[in-house]
Formats: C-alpha cells, structure tokens, sequence
C-alpha cells in the first residue's frame, strides 16, 4: 500500500434514470470522474478528486456525498452553471443504457482548479469526454503532461460517449495525443467499435509508442489486460442480477485501480507489474462491476482488495 494517493479527474453529472415497473424515474449522482473516485473510496483507496461542480442543489448533493466517502476534495471547485446531466433514454435486455447528455452552458464548461502540487499521489486517472472533450479535455491533456514529468502512473478510459464527441477521426486524434502520457488504456468493446480504434494493430502500434498495459472489458464476456510483453491477463466474474450497467466499467475502472493501490502496483511499478498483482486486480475489479450492475444507477459495493496470494 503506497502512503501516497489517485487523484481522478473526469466529469461528475447526474444520470436521469427512467422510471420502471415499481420504481420512480430516479437522479443518481454519477458521471466517470466521480463514478470511479467513488469507487476507490468504497474500496479503501487514498483518492481525491478534480473537477467543477455547480453551486446548485445537485452540486451541493456531491459535495455531501463525497464528504461522506472520504474523498478528497481539495482540487473541486465551485461554479454558478448548472449541474450537468444524462438522461437514460432507453436500456436494452442486457441492461446497457443510451444516454442523452446536457453539457453546453453547465458547470462541464468550466475548467477544473490546476492541483498545484501533485507530491501527495502516486497515481493520476483521467477518464471519459471529460477529459477528451473542450476546456475540460485540454485541462486534463495538461495534467497528464506535468503528471508523467513528476513520476506519477498515468491512466486513461477512454468511454467514449458519440453524441458529445466530435466527429470519428477528430475524436481518434484526441485520444491518439493522449496515449504517449498514459501507462494504462481503458476501453470496452463498445469504446474500440465507436471510433473505430483499440484493435490489435492500435495495440502494437501503442505498445511501440511506450504504453505498457492495455485494459479492455466486453461486459458480460469479462475483461483483458494486455501486456506490452506479449502476455494477456484474463478475468471474469458473471452478475448474479443485473439491474443496469450505468457506470460498471467506472466501478470496474475505480476498484482495478484500488487494488493496485491496495498492493503497490501504482506508480513507477505499473510499468512494469508483476503478474500475481495484475492478476489480483483483474479479479477483484470483475467481482466490484458484477456487484454495481445489480444496482441502479452507479452504487459500487463497499469491498476491499485482497493481497494477490491471499
């Protein structure tokens, strides 16, 4: 366990869940940013959290709740926009959700506080069109700069969500100048179909730029860590019910993390990790997204990580 902390950085806005047979139409607080910061509090990681909040009566509701987590809240700022939102629109048989975002004029338009000092973490996580997208995108491509200068591990999930995105290829360029500064790239299935990227050939070509690991979940089909090396880490763990997958592959993302924090794998050593921590993570992290698509809305379970021969 490393004394020092994750700092996440991404967006935090209010899911619009449908009302359903026997349940009212619900607000959930959520969004990648404070989905996975959530989650690796949940699951006793050291995490604080950047990013713009609205002064409104939702902002308000994440700056209780995430006082409530133990999450850090130093780098949040305050902002008169409005708290920005997804409306689920519709969720299919197996439980994914299409979303239609409000983002334009919202507290998403304001570009978090700059962490003046970042010697407290090991760790940076920048994740989703909050950090690919706008003033919010350019302030994260920044922090992953100076992070990678000052020694901290750098992830990055892609969650590509089209409707907020600018067209294919600019969206591929956006991600492609983000992957030199990153150790770990996160996508799912659905991610590498929607801009056309994170093939095999994606793959060798990042691997030769210096990224050593590649993350890449298929929901129910489990998940795969690639190695720079040639090897291939593989993990499932099947949802026993599931409600809706709002924010599993955030939880998957928070709790993958918590456990390397957990057993020192973030930092210089996520370069080059060792197989019985990768292996623990994977593991743990399928178990923590099983348990959230049994919830409505992003509620990740209250676990924590295991050492790897436990």
């Amino acid at each position: 366990m490393s004394g020092k902390g994750v700092l996440v950085y991404g967006e935090a806005l209010v899911d619009i869940v449908p009302a359903t047979e026997g349940r009212r139409a619900e607000a959930v607080l959520g969004g990648s940013g404070y989905n996975t910061a959530l989650t690796l509090a949940r699951c006793g990681a050291k995490v604080a959290y950047n990013a713009s909040l609205s002064r409104d009566t939702m902002g308000k509701r994440f700056r209780v709740r995430m006082a409530e987590e133990g999450i850090d809240q130093r780098f949040v700022s305050d902002c008169d926009a409005q708290t920005p939102s997804a409306t689920v629109e519709s969720i299919d048989h197996d439980g994914a959700a299409s979303y239609r975002f409000r983002l334009s004029g919202t507290a998403f338009d304001v570009a978090p506080p700059e962490p003046a000092d970042l010697s407290d973490f090991a760790h940076l996580h920048v994740t989703s069109f909050g950090a690919t997208l706008g003033v919010s995108g350019q302030a994260a491509l920044a922090l992953m700069r100076r992070a990678r200068e000052v020694g901290l591990s750098v992830s990055y999930d892609l969650n590509i969500r089209l409707p907020v995105l600018p067209p294919p290829d600019q969206a591929r360029s956006a991600i492609e100048e983000r992957v030199p500064f990153c150790d770990l790239v996160k996508l799912s299935y659905d991610d590498a179909v929607a801009v056309d990227t994170g093939s095999g050939q994606d793959y060798e070509r990042w691997f030769a730029g210096g990224l050593p690991l590649v993350l890449s979940t298929s929901g129910d089909h489990g998940a795969d860590l690639y190695l720079a090396s040639g090897g291939m880490i593989s993990a499932f763990v099947p949802a026993s019910e599931v409600v809706d997958t709002i924010g599993a592959g955030d939880s998957f993302m928070g709790a993958f993390l918590a456990s390397l924090w957990q057993n020192g794998g973030l930092g210089p050593l996520l370069r080059d990790l060792p197989e019985e921590i990768s292996a623990s993570a994977m593991d743990f992290a399928c178990r923590v997204a099983a348990e959230t698509c049994g919830e409505r809305g992003c509620k990740p379970p209250r676990l924590k990580p295991k050492p790897p021969y436990d």
